[in-house]
C-alpha cells in the first residue's frame, strides 16, 4: 500500500497594485480604484486644445505675413508707377489719352499731367479756345477752333492737332516756355507766336 505524497502548502500569490494609468493629452487621471478624472478646457481636451491654439497662431502669422507682404507689393507698384510716370514727363514721351469732353463754348483747360483727347468738335470761343500748361498732353482729332487765340500753351504742355481748322483773330498759336505745339494737315488762318523754348510746326 502505498501513501499519498505529503502535501504542501501553496503560497499565495502577492497581487501588486497597478500603477495609476494617465492620459495627460485626453485629460484622463487615473484616480485608483477604478475611478478617473477627466479635465477639459474650454470644452476641449488638453491636447485639442494645445493642438488647436498652435494652429490658431500659424493661421494668424500667416494671414498676418500675406498682409504685410501686399502692403510692401503696393507700396513699391505705386513707387514705381510715379517713377515711370516722372520719366515719361522728362522725356515726353506720350502717355494714355483719355477722350474729353468740351462743350466749345468756353475756354477747355488742359494742366498739370493730364493727357487727354479732343475728337470731331466745332468750337467757338469769345476768349482763348484751347489753354494747355503744365505737363500736359493734348491731342485734336478733327476739331474746328473759332477764337481770338486759338492755342495758348506754356510750361512743358505738349499738343498735337491733326485735321480739322483753326481760325483766330489775333493768334492761332502762342506758345511759351518749353511748350511743343504740332499742327499737320489743319486749316490754319491766322498767326502764331512763341517765346522761350516753345516750338510750333504746322502754323504760319
Amino acid at each position: 500500500m502505498h501513501n499519498p505524497p505529503p502535501q504542501y502548502p501553496q503560497q499565495q500569490q502577492q497581487h501588486y497594485p497597478q500603477a495609476p494609468q494617465h492620459n495627460v493629452a485626453a485629460g484622463t487621471f487615473d484616480m485608483g480604484g477604478g475611478h478617473q478624472l477627466r479635465v477639459k478646457i474650454n470644452g476641449q481636451s488638453p491636447g485639442d486644445y494645445v493642438k488647436n491654439k498652435i494652429i490658431g497662431y500659424i493661421i494668424g502669422a500667416v494671414i498676418t505675413f500675406v498682409m504685410v507682404v501686399g502692403f510692401i507689393v503696393a507700396i513699391l507698384y505705386f513707387m514705381n508707377k510715379q517713377a515711370s510716370d516722372a520719366a515719361a514727363q522728362a522725356s515726353g514721351a506720350p502717355r494714355e489719352a483719355k477722350a474729353a469732353v468740351w462743350d466749345g463754348k468756353s475756354t477747355f483747360e488742359c494742366k498739370a499731367n493730364d493727357a487727354v483727347t479732343l475728337n470731331g468738335i466745332t468750337a467757338n470761343v469769345s476768349g482763348t479756345a484751347i489753354k494747355a500748361s503744365g505737363n500736359c498732353q493734348l491731342t485734336l482729332v478733327n476739331v474746328n477752333l473759332t477764337a481770338p487765340i486759338a492755342i495758348d500753351a506754356g510750361a512743358g504742355a505738349k499738343v498735337t492737332m491733326t485735321g480739322g481748322s483753326i481760325t483766330a483773330s489775333t493768334n492761332a498759336v502762342v506758345a511759351g516756355g518749353a511748350a511743343k505745339v504740332d499742327l499737320v494737315g489743319t486749316k490754319v488762318s491766322g498767326k502764331s507766336k512763341k517765346s522761350g523754348a516753345a516750338t510750333i510746326t504746322g502754323a504760319p
